[in-house]
């Protein structure tokens, strides 16, 4: 740190920012470019409010031009001028000027002798008094990584949120099948905690906190309906049965009345011979896809069967979501479940997906696009491109064996729990009079 009386300190961080413009910058962003990432990032650059609002300010102020390849973005301003944008006072403009100037957001150019007195207008050929505001376009690619985890963050945030509104509803219903209003209040109580919360690690705790609500009545609906099942029983017991609505037996037959009672019924008459055609032609069709070995061919893993070690290894986020560090079916599911909140899929789509893939399935998609993602592989609309592989599992056109097949290659890892027939197995060759192969 660089102590000088009567002028400004300079720490590390400023003299290196100060260095930095004599580099050519990585990038050079235009001015609403930067602006709308600067915007989108109120907490992400770890400023405080005012230092915030000051870089905003300072930055729309700029002209546009000023942006361009070979200019250089420049502000002056009087410390009148820049409390008057800002409504700061004169304390808090000077500590916001430093905490941006240690951020190296901005290179402070004082006047002469590096004097911190008041600023001017310097002439042609003269240093300028102001602030240099080419730091930014060093700061550019940091600012765009921040950007994305941002997002992946607030996708996180929302699907977390949707997760607790659909446990909410469960627990509420199942809560007022049983009058148990206590539990039905503390899970009003978890959908307003979860609005004045950012935080994914306070809102996967609502969301754990929920789960337990809903296990906890689980049982209790159980023996709820139990009892409900026997009370209409004994109902049924002792009401006097009339002969005209006695149950039939071999000695009465078939009660025929002029009504029409088989609105419930799937069976179509379409011949007047009483054969049924289109339940024939269902069966055909279910006999058809009888030879795809309990539906085997049509998942989207296509027999694909790999342990959790081979999960983990091919996608090592999943192994801080576990609890366990060997996982079975439905704990990978669980923390895939979360994982796909934090690539940016949203939980709609993710519910969608395990309706029609099968919740392991879609959870083997999720792993699937992470891993990509982590190689490197540009996925601009996550949430879109899950959509995508559930159409494409929809028309049984997904083959998530050939992705899984490739990352284990691609990996290294062990191998999966794939034994060939016995007829593709190769053959042993024969042995020698010495008793040995050749």
């Amino acid at each position: 740190m660089l102590r000088r009386r009567g002028k400004r300190t300079l720490t590390p961080a400023m003299l290196e920012a100060r260095d930095e413009l004599m580099q050519s910058p990585p990038d050079c962003p235009e001015k609403y470019a930067l602006l709308n990432v600067l915007r989108a990032l109120p907490r992400a650059l770890s400023l405080s409010r005012n230092a915030y609002l000051l870089l905003l300010r300072m930055v729309e102020k700029t002209p546009v031009e000023s942006w361009e390849m070979l200019k250089t973005p420049f502000i002056y301003a009087h410390n009148s001028t820049l409390m008057s944008w800002t409504g700061l006072s004169l304390t808090a403009l000077r500590r916001a000027v430093r905490e941006l100037a240690d951020a190296k957001m901005l290179v402070p150019c004082d006047g002469r002798n590096g004097q911190r007195g008041k600023r001017w207008q310097g002439a042609e050929g003269e240093i300028q008094v102001g602030f240099n505001l080419g730091s930014l376009r060093h700061r550019w690619p940091e600012l765009l990584g921040k950007l994305e985890e941002e997002k992946r963050r607030r996708s996180q945030v929302a699907f977390l949120r949707d997760a607790i509104a659909d446990l909410n509803e469960n627990v509420r219903r199942v809560a007022d099948a049983s009058g148990d209003q206590e539990i039905a209040m503390e899970a009003a109580r978890i959908m307003r905690l979860r609005r004045g919360t950012e935080q994914t690690d306070t809102l996967s705790a609502y969301y754990e906190d929920m789960k337990t609500l809903l296990a906890g009545l689980q049982p209790q609906t159980k023996s709820v309906d139990k009892s409900s099942e026997n009370k209409g029983h004994l109902v049924q017991n002792s009401v006097e049965c009339t002969p005209e609505l006695a149950p039939m037996d071999a000695t009465i037959g078939t009660h025929y009345t002029d009504r029409k009672n088989n609105q419930t019924l799937d069976v179509v008459v379409v011949a007047p011979d009483r054969r049924n055609r289109i339940e024939t032609m269902r069966r055909a069709g279910q006999a058809d896809h009888s030879d795809l070995g309990e539906g085997r061919e049509r998942s989207a893993l296509r027999g694909f069967r790999g342990t959790a070690m081979f999960y983990l290894s091919v996608c090592p986020d999943l192994r801080d979501l576990c609890s366990t560090s060997t996982p079975d079916r439905d704990e990978l599911a669980d923390a895939a479940e979360q994982l796909s909140g934090q690539i940016g899929i949203s939980y709609q789509s993710w519910r969608v997906g395990c309706g029609i893939l099968g919740k392991f399935e879609a959870a083997v998609a999720v792993i699937v696009m992470a891993t990509r993602r982590e190689h490197g592989e540009s996925i601009r609309h996550p949430d879109a491109y899950f959509r995508s592989l559930v159409d494409r599992g929809v028309r049984n056109t997904l083959f998530l064996d050939r992705s899984l097949y490739a990352l284990r290659d691609l990996h290294g890892v062990e191998k999966v729990d794939m034994v060939p027939p016995p007829s593709k197995l190769p053959a042993a060759k024969p042995k020698n009079r010495w008793g040995s192969r050749p």
